[in-house]
């Protein structure tokens, strides 16, 4: 927590640094009855329209991470060692937005032909970096520097936000009613959180003056506010301790998915695989998590307009640890306090609504709209959101294969093409192929997915015969 950390703080928010942090994320099988236990991360309804009797799901992960900074220069895939990450140059607003998820021994299980359940545990983490717009160019190395860059820039702001938190996943889904035309069924998802790392910075329209003399150049900062916290379990020192100080909370996700059959096609035989359309509609991760703030958590108000950038610099730069790193911003502002009231971040709330069009023969497209509660941007609350917006996923599969050529048009208006292939128990995909261009921006991410389930043909589709 020595240098580390004060970059973190007055560097990384301001986009000078190219480090990075890198769910509904396994996109290409999100409306298929083939995704199984996973299915419940885009619908808790999802389950008891699975094609298959049982599953588990030994391990799934997936990274998605947008960015309009960051870029892999002379980036080559036999040559990899060339690349230099960069920061693209120019006046502009930067941002860094990601999520990772990771799940282990996801299982599901019919009771019946009305009834599911399934049970998980998961790790997930969400970060936000936004500034408002500044200079930057390549020959930026110091603060003086970023100053010099952004003499005619108003005033610094931005916000950095992070969560993470272990989740058990306790579902339940069953058919609410049935006809020989379509099938409705509910479900719900009891998600249990153990908040293991919350924290956040925030720099509120700093502003400053240039003074010119002789033989030098230096700056003052006449307003503006800021604010830092983390979640007091990192002033422990044994993992056990870690574990104990952090809080329990409590998630809730809900959903409907609707069956339509044609009964012309079926002959009677409807069951999971043979809909003409499925429609779903989820609320998903309403809730927050909460953390106690460090003790050295606080926030500062109206800088002290003697002190220079130099000597700010100096000051931050001589912090030996996170203590001497608070009291240092202490003697920058001329007003301060400690936060002592727990803080709450919020998980991804949103809506989707994804619609399922079976093709015949094993082709389907998938659309899915994914709707925000709350945006990150928002100085007084603590948020997260997921980075989804409009998806549409043209599919080839089967019990042990499948291809999937998902196209996202994400939060931050950018058009990704992804892929993704099924070979028996294993699922890969990548959320951008634009990542293998020449200088390419880090947008994108990836999934994989492994997992056990009723393979033969006949037998999956005896069982749901016999349950239809």
């Amino acid at each position: 927590m020595k240098k580390s950390f004060i970059l973190h703080i007055l560097v990384v928010i301001l986009g000078l640094s190219g480090t990075m942090l890198p769910a509904q994320g396994y996109q290409a099988l999100n409306g298929s009855p083939y995704a199984g236990s996973t299915g419940i991360f885009n619908n808790p309804a999802a389950s008891i329209q699975s094609a298959y009797k049982w599953d588990l799901t030994l391990f799934s992960t997936q990274v998605k991470l947008t960015t309009n900074s960051p870029y892999l220069k002379n980036f080559s895939l036999s040559n990899y060692d060339s690349s230099e990450l960069k920061l693209k140059d120019g006046y502009s607003s930067r941002f860094i937005h990601s999520n990772i998820d990771m799940s282990l021994f996801n299982f599901l299980y019919k009771i019946d032909n009305k009834k599911a359940i399934s049970v998980g545990v998961r790790g997930r983490t969400y970060n936000h970096i936004k500034t408002s717009s500044f200079n930057f160019v390549d020959t930026i190395n110091s603060l003086h520097s970023f100053l010099v860059a952004n003499r005619n820039t108003s005033y610094i702001d931005g916000f950095v936000t992070h969560t993470g938190w272990l989740e058990a996943d306790l579902n339940y889904s069953q058919v609410l009613f049935e006809t020989n035309t379509s099938k409705l069924s509910g479900g719900i998802t009891l998600q249990i959180m153990k908040g293991l790392s919350g924290a956040f910075t925030k720099i509120n329209k700093v502003s400053y003056l240039e003074e010119k003399n002789a033989t030098d150049t230096a700056y003052t900062f006449t307003n503006g506010s800021g604010s830092f916290g983390y979640s007091d379990n990192y002033d422990q020192r044994t993992v056990k301790d870690f574990l104990k100080n952090s809080r329990t909370a409590v998630g809730l996700s809900l959903g409907i998915e609707y069956l339509v059959y044609n009964p012309e096609i079926n002959n009677g035989a409807n069951n999971n695989l043979t809909y003409d359309w499925k429609i779903g509609v989820s609320l998903m991760d309403i809730g927050a998590n909460s953390f106690k703030p460090s003790q050295y958590s606080g926030q500062f108000y109206s800088p002290n307009a003697a002190i220079s950038d130099a000597n700010m610099d100096s000051k931050l730069n001589g912090a030996a640890d996170i203590r001497a790193f608070r009291d240092s911003l202490n003697s920058i502002f001329t007003s301060n306090s400690t936060i002592t009231d727990n803080f709450s971040i919020s998980m991804p709330t949103r809506l989707i609504v994804n619609i399922d069009k079976n093709l015949g023969n094993h082709f389907y497209v998938n659309g899915e709209l994914s709707m925000n509660f709350y945006s990150t941007s928002s100085y007084t609350k603590l948020r997260t959101r997921e980075l989804n917006l409009l998806t549409v996923t043209p599919r080839f599969e089967t019990i042990g294969f499948g291809a999937y050529l998902p196209v996202q048009y994400n939060t931050q208006g950018q058009l990704w093409i992804g892929a993704a292939l099924k070979l028996g128990p294993l699922v890969l995909g990548i959320h951008n192929l634009g990542i293998f261009r020449k200088d390419p921006t880090l947008n994108g991410g990836g999934y994989l997915l492994l997992s056990i389930h009723p393979f033969s043909k006949r037998k999956v589709i005896g069982n749901l015969d016999c349950l239809y």
